[in-house]
């Protein structure tokens, strides 16, 4: 499965630096806000996702307005929210410009052009292309659906609600004065939604969980973007693939659970939603009180990115420092070191924080036993209970995974050693995979790892060329393993063939 988010934004933030740091220092304006007014918004509005999401008889809007007007039953108030957003749909449709599926591609590989030229044209090439609001024609179906492209999300945001409120039908209700409700239905209804319309929907961004149109192919493909996750982004280490942290924000924060997932095979629909995901584009729907409510908390939880616009106020040089410097493994390093030494972690990325390599770390000799069996060991001593998290656990992993193919070369020969094999072109180095870590109850972690088996395992026992038994690929990437996480974590670890 591959994963798509819009990698590109660290380039805009370095380029656009000086206008972000001035934008952010103006009252009420933060970086979700500069996403908002400045990346474009795909807004998806399909009748059926609204019916099963919004217009349901136990939303609070719903429920509101039934015991407000007195009703029996929300029937009559769930059939004309239904029809004020089939009209809306169609309004869209009807009223703005539409592009096919190849204008959107051009459109978007000028885009992609901009962003690998890295020349700093990326924020003028965005206002260029996306200088109004069009739909899609392959995704335009009159009372049933309709993709809406706009500038950005300002735009849709300010406008959406009062097209659906405008085109709801508050005749059908009756305008004479009730006097157990002290008012008129129609002005009840009117003067609730006109104040309460976020209690009803909000706009949410969504994932997009699509199969590939590539004819013979099952790739299943995934699009995030949202302004939390690009937050995030800025701070995540440069050298560091932004799949990983687009997989963690997702789960943590309950994207996950709202995807909205495509299956259908060779179908210009689908072709439209896989080339947004693919070039990085924000995709959205509408989403119920209940579910943005459910997803706020979590997203506040998640520290990547945490109170970076507070950060960014306080030092002016920051941006710029986080899109431009700071490795994956000084990062993990800063982490890991933080659980052992505090039992707990470092906090938000911060590039200008430097690692102090003099820091000590107490560990006993490392002991290494040699099994017969396929998993081979490497004893190193336990951590403190304090470190022993989720969180280091999942930095170890992802050092391990930064750093092993260039440990790897590293311990090789030259060339001309008989004892190990010799560092030639670096496939073998390459090859090597770290797959997981787990930890026992006694505290034994295993890492999980695999290589390509041809040619290389002829050197392991058993092979034609297993002789001298220090060639041995697995001793290799075990004490490599090893080297790898005495830098930084202190604890009893194994390495496992997978």
């Amino acid at each position: 499965m591959a994963f798509y988010t819009a990698d590109w934004f660290k380039k805009l933030a370095r380029e656009d630096h000086k206008f972000i740091q001035e934008y952010i220092s103006k009252k009420d304006n933060d970086i979700r806000s500069y996403i908002d007014s400045t990346l474009p918004f795909t807004l998806y509005l399909d009748i059926g996702s609204i019916r099963k999401n919004i217009l349901q008889p136990e939303a609070k809007a719903i429920q509101d307005l039934t015991q407000l007007l007195g009703l029996q039953n929300p029937d009559s108030i769930i059939q004309e929210l239904d029809k004020a957003y089939q009209k809306t749909i169609n309004e869209y449709i009807d009223d703005s410009p539409q592009i096919g599926a190849k204008e959107l591609q051009d459109t978007l590989e000028k885009l992609n052009q901009s962003i690998q030229l890295d020349n700093g044209t990326i924020k003028s090439t965005i206002q260029q292309l996306f200088k109004k609001t069009v739909v899609i024609k392959e995704l335009s179906k009159r009372n049933k659906s309709v993709l809406i492209l706009s500038p950005k999300f300002r735009t849709i945001q300010d406008r959406f609600g009062n097209r659906v409120k405008a085109n709801f039908n508050y005749s059908a209700f009756s305008d004479l004065i009730d006097d157990t409700l002290g008012n008129s239905p129609r002005n009840i209804i009117k003067g609730y939604l006109d104040k309460n319309f976020g209690v009803l929907q909000n706009l949410g961004h969504v994932e997009i969980d699509i199969l590939s149109s590539k004819e013979g192919s099952s790739e299943v493909k995934r699009g995030l973007v949202s302004p939390r996750l690009l937050q995030a982004l800025l701070e995540w280490p440069k050298d560091a693939k932004p799949d990983r942290l687009v997989r963690t924000f997702s789960k943590e924060t309950g994207q996950a659970e709202t995807r909205i997932i495509v299956r259908k095979k060779f179908n210009n629909s689908k072709l439209v939603l896989e080339m947004l995901i693919e070039s990085g584009m924000m995709i959205g729907s509408l989403e119920s009180q209940a579910e943005n409510l459910a997803k706020s908390p979590k997203e506040a939880k998640f520290g990547i990115g945490k109170a970076l616009t507070a950060r960014l106020r306080q030092n002016k040089s920051l941006l710029l420092d986080l899109v431009t410097s700071k490795s994956l493994r000084q990062y993990v390093q800063e982490n890991l070191k933080s659980h052992l030494t505090k039992g707990k972690s470092s906090g938000n990325y911060n590039s200008n924080t430097t690692i102090v390599e003099k820091t000590k770390i107490s560990r006993s000799r490392t002991k290494v036993q040699l099994p017969t069996t396929k998993e081979i060991v490497a004893n190193v001593p336990k951590l403190s209970k304090s470190s022993q998290s989720v969180s280091s656990l999942t930095n170890l992993e992802t050092l391990l995974r930064a750093g092993i193919a260039d440990t790897i070369k590293k311990n090789m020969g030259k060339g001309d050693r008989r004892d190990i094999l010799n560092l030639r072109s670096g496939r073998f180095a390459e090859s090597v995979k770290i797959e997981r870590i787990s930890r026992s109850r006694a505290g034994m972690l295993s890492v999980y790892y695999n290589y390509m088996k041809y040619p290389y395992a002829t050197f392991s026992a058993g092979g034609k060329q297993s002789t001298p038994r220090t060639r041995d690929p697995k001793l290799l990437i075990s004490s490599s393993i090893r080297e790898i996480a005495q830098k930084s974590v202190s604890d009893r670890m194994r390495a496992v063939l997978v």
